[in-house]
């Protein structure tokens, strides 16, 4: 084999090595779009469980805020109230008069796919599929309460 032919079955091998390296970092990692996906629904996650405390702070012995806003103006902190994307208000109802409440938000992808189920930012509580989805929560306070009584 001549130098020159050498050279050219060692450019293609090492350009076919690189293309093999990019295809499973895209398979085990994601797209760029997924990892931004993911990211996003981390802040929607970690938003939804900053409002759940807020919640479970919502003055001692008062009933649940009736909307997000009033919440908003009475925790004190700075609360994320709408998507990090379009703008769009988290859901929020209150389900029952025993502190139960729901909190909703849109989600990009499912939580428990392959990519993201390694991912330390949500826990079993936070799982959700792909759209619009509701976690049903009770307010730590009034779960205290019926638990001492």
């Amino acid at each position: 084999m001549t130098p020159a032919r050498y050279g050219r079955w060692l450019l293609i091998a090492g350009a076919l090595a690189i293309a093999a390296t990019l295809v499973a970092a895209v398979l085990i990692m994601g797209t760029p779009s997924a990892q931004r996906d993911a990211r996003l629904d981390a802040r929607r996650v970690s938003d939804l469980a900053a409002i759940g405390n807020a919640i479970d702070a919502f003055g001692e012995g008062r009933a649940l805020p009736g909307t997000l806003a009033e919440l908003g103006q009475d925790a004190g902190a700075r609360l994320a109230l709408v998507d990090p994307v379009d703008g769009a208000a988290y859901g929020y109802d209150i389900v029952g008069d025993d502190g139960r409440y729901r909190l909703c938000a849109r989600f990009a992808a499912d939580s428990r796919d392959a990519i993201r189920r390694g991912d330390a930012w949500h826990g079993r509580h936070w799982d959700h599929p792909a759209g619009e989805h509701c976690f049903d929560r009770r307010k730590a306070r009034d779960r205290e309460r019926r638990n001492d009584g």
